[in-house]
């Protein structure tokens, strides 16, 4: 079953969220997961990733904070935790 049937994703995008997902172990809202990462991780360049990225970002679906000691953290936007699992699903709900 594919989770993202109601988000138009590319196969790209939809490849992408689902590692980064895979990433997303700790507490509601919580991430770690780097930009790096994901391109050791989906054997694709930063630049592919980055663009694939910045659709994701435009979607809303995504945002990337630079931490300030040279990493990019991708975080899932609260509307989209419901992806993730039913932990960070429910805090979603308790937050609205």
């Amino acid at each position: 079953m594919n989770p993202f049937i109601d988000i138009n994703l590319t196969e790209l995008e939809s490849e992408t969220l689902t590692a980064f997902i895979g990433g997303l172990y700790a507490e509601p809202g919580f991430s770690d997961v780097d930009v790096n990462d994901l391109s050791k991780e989906l054997e694709i360049s930063t630049k592919v990733l980055r663009g694939v990225l910045g659709s994701l970002v435009k979607k809303g679906i995504i945002s990337i904070e630079e931490n300030g000691g040279g990493y990019d953290i991708i975080h899932m936007r609260e509307k989209y935790w419901y992806l993730v699992n039913e932990e960070w699903a429910n805090e979603a709900r308790v937050n609205c």
